[in-house]
């Protein structure tokens, strides 16, 4: 869910701006001043936001809660991220009820994807008799040889 949020930016809405311009100055928080230039936030910026409010001291540091936007900005964040959160789990629902009805995917969650195993085998290497080789792996050069080999002798069978 994460990923398909990655991108979003949120415009703050005028009662947190609002909040946020009467906060005194303070040098040591940046993230005042550039929330009150941009008046948008991006939502790894908010989740930041938002954890940080979470961990933070609110009755022995009000001061710096209120620097971050206080209530009205974690109230604002957690409905937004709330909302559109809720809205992709409904979209991946109702694609995954779609897809029961029609039989299209089992699972709608899931990306469709194809995965290829292609060993990339430098014939030099293989001639070489190197350590690496002589394994008795499934997959080393040696066995997919002799098992070529095999599959030869059966044909001639």
């Amino acid at each position: 869910m994460n990923k398909d949020l990655e991108n979003h930016v949120f415009p703050i809405p005028d009662q947190v701006l609002d909040f946020l311009r009467q906060q005194p100055d303070n040098s040591s928080i940046d993230r005042n001043t550039h929330l009150l230039a941009n008046g948008m936030v991006t939502y790894g910026q908010l989740k930041r936001i938002l954890h940080d409010m979470k961990v933070m001291d609110k009755k022995a540091d009000p001061q710096k809660y209120n620097l971050y936007g206080g209530q009205p900005m974690e109230d604002w964040g957690k409905s937004i991220l709330k909302q559109h959160r809720d809205t992709i789990k409904n979209n991946k629902e109702s694609k995954k009820i779609a897809d029961d009805l029609t039989g299209e995917r089992k699972n709608s969650y899931n990306k469709t994807h194809t995965t290829s195993f292609n060993p990339k085998v430098n014939v030099n290497d293989v001639t070489k008799g190197h350590e690496k080789w002589t394994g008795a792996s499934a997959f080393s050069a040696k066995s997919m040889k002799l098992t070529e080999q095999i599959n030869r002798m059966k044909k001639l069978m």
